[in-house]
């Protein structure tokens, strides 16, 4: 216990006379910081915005779904549209959905959604919704919550009921109208609401083919009556299969996805008879796509924020150096009147740490209030976390000891005698 005291007085000591040695030139020690300020401050933005854009690349899948394989129907030119007819493809159809459906083992369900041109009018202010026509499982493969009511069911389906379900801004900007029970005019016909979403956080980002909706805006009817807004619907065999936009493919397991994606695919070739009128598209392989260029963009500014550092270390050790110069007669007496050479070398290893160390605490601020303008400015998302905290301040203590070491070597190895008549 006693021998830890001693320990501590002697440690505390040499970090008051380190200190005291700094303060003695003030200018020389702030200008010998700005290096590492700069580079701490640039690593504590990098992490967080590369934690900010992994965050937000996350929210996006499990909005997508980790679990779901997306299919979109492409646009066609005429010319692409005849040699799509003539490999006898109707288009992507509630029929493919049958297909992947029965065909694939590890698939749980297939919704289908079909975008709609459909004005809607009534007491709505404010906002334009989007209509959508979808298959009732539709809800339930994306978590789609509900506020009120009820979402579209097999016997609105089956029997072309003018039902719709409305988001939460649709509700809002219908005021008194937009509740359970009133009506909704699309076109020419009028749909009774059964339903209404609850208000989700939205974000207009799009991953990759597949936009994120904005479901607070969205109104909801069943597929078997897109025909009444909509005049393209089209048929195969003879059986009438409702067109669709998209279909939502839902595996059993997210480890099963990436295996599920060769028997969609081979799927939907043998029904669209090789015709290229579709895109599928893996969340899965969306985020692993985006961790890559994170990956990159995070070893860019990784890159930077070290050379900034290194050179901040590099100026701190000429700075000791000259000052193991300028105090080479101090050094002299010390070590006349009985300091070690452990002595000298902590003492101007505790100069060059305390000098790091500050600029580390400097940069975290002014990092910190760097991330902020980040967010206000250029409205990236970022997000702060202890490691972005921690490993910067620690990289500038190493790098304080680092470049502190042949500095205070150098000051250590002084012949006393020489130090002495040094003038």
């Amino acid at each position: 216990m006693i021998m830890r005291l001693r320990l501590n007085r002697k440690l505390f000591k040499f970090i008051a006379l380190a200190v005291k040695s700094l303060l003695q030139h003030k200018l020389r020690a702030t200008l010998s910081i700005l290096g590492v300020v700069c580079g701490v401050a640039a690593v504590l933005s990098m992490l967080s915005i590369g934690e900010g854009a992994k965050r937000e690349s996350l929210s996006q899948v499990e909005q997508l779904g980790t679990k779901n394989i997306y299919v979109k129907s492409i646009p066609l030119t005429e010319m692409q549209e005849k040699k799509s007819r003539a490999k006898l493809s109707q288009g992507l159809t509630l029929y493919d959905a049958q297909r992947i459906k029965n065909g694939c083992r590890d698939v749980q369900d297939v919704a289908g959604l079909r975008e709609l041109k459909a004005s809607v009018f009534g007491a709505i202010k404010d906002v334009m919704p989007q209509i959508v026509s979808c298959s009732p499982n539709y809800a339930s493969l994306l978590n789609i919550p509900m506020g009120n009511g009820r979402f579209i069911s097999d016997p609105d389906m089956q029997e072309g009921k003018l039902v719709c379900v409305i988001g939460y801004n649709v509700a809002k900007n219908m005021g008194a109208s937009g509740s359970i029970g009133n009506y909704l005019r699309i076109e020419n016909s009028l749909f009774k609401i059964i339903g209404i979403l609850r208000r989700m956080e939205s974000k207009e980002r799009k991953a990759g083919a597949i936009s994120l909706r904005n479901y607070n805006d969205m109104v909801f009817i069943p597929l078997t009556v897109a025909s009444l807004v909509s005049k393209s619907t089209s048929v195969t065999g003879a059986t009438a299969w409702p067109e669709v936009t998209e279909l939502v493919v839902g595996v059993s397991a997210a480890q099963q996805v990436l295996k599920s994606v060769p028997v969609v695919k081979r799927t939907l070739e043998i029904t669209h008879g090789g015709a290229d009128d579709y895109q599928i598209v893996v969340p899965q392989e969306l985020l692993n796509q985006s961790r890559k260029i994170q990956r990159t963009f995070n070893i860019v500014l990784g890159s930077i924020a070290f050379i900034s550092l290194l050179v901040g270390g590099i100026g701190i050790m000429n700075i000791m150096l000259a000052t193991v110069s300028e105090r080479t007669k101090e050094i002299g007496v010390r070590r006349a009147f009985g300091a070690t050479y452990s002595d000298i070398i902590i003492q101007f290893l505790a100069e060059s740490t305390i000098l790091t160390f500050t600029g580390g605490m400097i940069g975290i601020i002014i990092g910190l209030g760097g991330v902020w303008l980040i967010s206000a400015i250029a409205k990236w998302s970022t997000a702060i976390t202890v490691l972005s905290l921690v490993l910067p301040l620690l990289t500038s203590i190493f790098v304080g000891i680092f470049f502190g070491l042949y500095p205070a070597y150098a000051a250590a190895k002084m012949d006393p005698i020489a130090a002495l008549r040094y003038e």
